[in-house]
């Protein structure tokens, strides 16, 4: 069995908690600022009727 004491496992488990909660955090914010950008594009397409996004067609 390993050396290490309930001490040690305790901290590690605190700090992969943090670590969670940060990776949470840059992922709600990533998500958030696609859909600012969709939503930016989308006005745009519709304020100057031109289309921006990339149409993909099926060959």
């Amino acid at each position: 069995m390993s050396n290490r004491n309930k001490e040690s496992f305790r901290e590690e488990n605190a700090a992969l908690k943090k670590r969670i909660k940060e990776l949470e955090k840059a992922l709600a914010f990533s998500r958030m600022e696609t859909e600012a950008r969709d939503l930016l594009i989308t006005r745009a397409e519709e304020t100057f009727s031109i289309p921006i996004r990339k149409k993909s067609e099926a060959k």
